[in-house]
């Protein structure tokens, strides 16, 4: 965008529509069920609520009035508030949306697939999950050849535009995802023995409130979930009219984003303890775990057909909002035009996507750096910028307030500050803590990849 604003979107529900679905997507429906699966269930939910309302949106409409103030994505806003050499900083950016789509178009693609898949093979993927995910995950080929076509379908949204690609795609999309997972909802909720596993997803183990571990993961997928981090709440702010409802819009966008996965988790969590199957599957939860789900229901097919869309429509919707804002990056910096960008971070997702492809390990290491400390910092590096540099107040009266219909409290200034500032950064290094473990699973993936040792474990 070189600095300045192109174009703006159509109307404040286009807005609306298009965060939800780049903060919601695969965050919502794939992540936030497994997360919290794998980290015990109601605690993780209450953590993940507390944290999205008293510092995540906080922060979020302060990223979104930065860019709104700054015309552009933080390559050039960074550089117009701390200087060029200072301002260089941002070109971290960009890298971790970018790092992200490599291993989230992977799984978009996995939802893509689905759909195919339970058209023409509805009865295989029903008779046996497990070896019919394996079976199509082993298949580079095939795996490499949905997630280029991923990417490929991304780049010509984002090449129509904000209005024309962007908006339109999901201000459709959007609603026709949350009619599909309410009617899912209804029916994972009247299954036989669904109890035990609502009382997991909703009753917090208590003496779990104190493990700082958890808060941080619970941070990473509460900035996840909601887009927090790397600026991507920027790529789209840049294109907001002066006269937008920030702290009405971006509220608004948190509370479908947390209808969103409370309604993805109530689908997934208590029907896979209903069906007595494995709570730890990870990444490979939905895919692995729910077609036992659906077999056991009336017009299985059907049903499974219906969740795969709905999960491509979320992806997809996250997928071109992830897309844009390193688009929005790093044509902003560079001076590109929007078209040459969307090819040239195309072409480096296409590339960056192959190892991904290639081990599952390597994907989910990925995840969690991309999602737990690639956040945490990026979300850290903003907070400080603009809550101390800038000044709370500042972005609060200056940025945040024109054209909102209700006024922030300045109660708003020391919990950005003090409270929300120092705990992004103590959850940063907490998220780190894990790196050795995760680094382990990467060095055997590069190793392998390197034509050493056998793939058993990939």
């Amino acid at each position: 965008m070189a600095g300045k604003k192109k174009e703006q979107f159509g109307s404040s529900i286009g807005f609306v529509f298009t965060m939800i679905g780049m903060a919601f997507g695969l965050g919502a429906i794939w992540r936030f069920p497994y997360v919290t699966a794998q980290s015990g269930g109601g605690a993780f939910v209450l953590m993940f609520l507390i944290i999205t309302l008293v510092l995540a949106v906080p922060a979020g409409m302060a990223e979104i009035a930065f860019a709104r103030k700054m015309h552009s994505g933080p390559v050039v806003a960074f550089k117009n508030v701390l200087g060029k050499k200072l301002g260089r900083i941002a070109w971290i950016y960009p890298i971790i949306p970018t790092g992200l789509n490599m291993f989230y178009m992977v799984v978009t693609a996995w939802t893509l697939a689905y759909i195919c898949f339970s058209i023409f093979y509805g009865n295989e993927i029903m008779a046996d999950p497990v070896r019919f995910f394996n079976d199509f995950s082993n298949n580079k080929t095939a795996v490499f050849s949905w997630t280029v076509v991923t990417i490929v379908l991304n780049a010509v949204i984002l090449w129509k535009g904000i209005q024309g690609g962007v908006e339109r795609f999901c201000k459709y999309g959007i609603p026709l995802l949350f009619v599909i997972l309410g009617l899912l909802m209804v029916r994972v909720l009247t299954l036989p023995n669904i109890a035990p596993g609502i009382q997991l997803f909703v009753e917090p183990d208590w003496s779990q409130m104190l493990n700082f571990s958890m808060w941080a993961r619970a941070t990473g997928m509460a900035l996840f979930a909601i887009g927090l981090g790397p600026a991507a709440l920027m790529a789209y702010g840049a294109y907001l009219p002066e006269d937008s409802d920030i702290p009405t819009d971006f509220l608004t966008v948190a509370f479908w984003n947390l209808l969103g996965c409370i309604l993805s988790g109530l689908i997934i969590v208590p029907a896979v303890v209903a069906f007595g199957l494995d709570l730890n599957s990870g990444p490979n939860l939905t895919f692995i775990t729910l077609p036992f789900v659906f077999a056991q229901l009336p017009f299985s097919i059907v049903i499974a057909l219906g969740f795969f869309a709905a999960m491509a429509l979320g992806a997809f919707s996250s997928s071109v909002g992830i897309m844009e804002n390193s688009v929005t990056t790093v044509s902003g910096g560079m001076g590109w035009s929007r078209k040459k960008t969307i090819v040239f971070i195309a072409v480096v997702t296409i590339l960056g996507a192959i190892p991904c492809i290639w081990s599952e390990k390597f994907l989910a290491a990925m995840d969690f750096f991309i999602g737990d400390v690639g956040y945490t910092l990026t979300a850290s590096i903003m907070a400080i910028l603009l809550a101390w540099y800038v000044g709370a107040k500042k972005v609060r009266e200056e940025w945040i307030k024109p054209g909102s219909t209700f006024t922030i409290p300045s109660l708003y200034d020391p919990l950005y500050k003090y409270i929300i500032c120092p705990v992004l950064v103590l959850l940063f290094i907490q998220s780190c803590m894990n790196i050795p473990k995760v680094l382990s699973s990467i060095f055997y993936v590069i190793y392998i990849l390197l034509g050493h040792g056998k793939q058993q474990g990939l």
